[in-house]
């Protein structure tokens, strides 16, 4: 995936799975419980699960073994800051 299907990717989120990428892009990699309970409980997102399954969907997020992860893909152009304007 490119910087501009990233950038497109990105515009269409809704406001719940953006919630949830910007989480990811803050801790890089959470366990499966404390992230369900976390966005749960402290960011109100009322179905992790269902947000996270999107965004693996899209590349975004990626499984690992009982942890989720932040893309290959979308750490590379966030450290080359072509991503950085308007999203975290």
């Amino acid at each position: 995936m490119n910087i501009d299907d990233l950038k497109k990717v990105l515009r269409d989120l809704d406001q719940e799975s953006l919630k949830v990428l910007k989480y990811f892009i803050k801790h890089r990699s959470v366990g499966e419980l404390i992230a369900i309970r976390e966005l749960r409980g402290l960011y109100r997102i009322n179905d992790p699960a269902k947000c996270i399954g999107k965004l693996i969907d899209l590349g975004l997020l990626e499984r690992g073994i009982g942890c989720y992860n932040i893309s290959k893909e979308l750490l590379k152009a966030l450290k080359s800051k072509e991503l950085e304007e308007g999203l975290v």
